[in-house]
């Protein structure tokens, strides 16, 4: 049998709104049922092709039980419930987290922060230096 034999039926359900969580547990209880099946047709004396080809017609087609799970929208994220509500939630939510990600990123490598804060002291100095040596030979001449 296939590692992901419901590789297809899960894309479609993500792609249309569906949980990564339900996907999950949708796809693991029909990958089971589907062993289920197909040990029940072996045990009823079916070569293994045959076996694998029943479990598969009994359990049915999975574009079908698809559309059902579609069909419940407590299946389905936050975002594609409620359309309207993220829509406005969201863009603002992104204008409060851009600003916090550097600040993320210095809490979770402070060493790396420290070099660039001494990099950036350096080189406020040379431009310093440069400066007052431009001014200076602009004075003294």
């Amino acid at each position: 049998m296939a590692k992901r034999p419901f590789k297809d039926f899960e894309c479609h359900l993500l792609n249309r709104g569906v949980a990564p969580r339900h996907v999950r547990r949708i796809t693991n209880e029909l990958i089971d049922h589907l062993e289920d099946l197909r040990i029940e047709a072996l045990e009823d004396g079916l070569p293994a092709d045959q076996a694998q080809q029943q479990a598969a017609n009994r359990l049915g087609d999975p574009k079908l039980i698809a559309e059902r799970i579609l069909e419940n929208a407590e299946f389905k994220t936050w975002v594609y419930r409620y359309p309207r509500v993220a829509r406005m939630y969201l863009p603002v939510a992104y204008v409060l987290l851009v600003p916090a990600i550097p600040v993320l990123a210095g809490i979770r490598n402070p060493a790396t922060v420290v070099r660039w804060g001494a990099a950036l002291m350096l080189s406020g100095a040379v431009t310093a230096a440069m400066f007052l040596f431009m001014q200076l030979s602009i004075v003294l001449t």
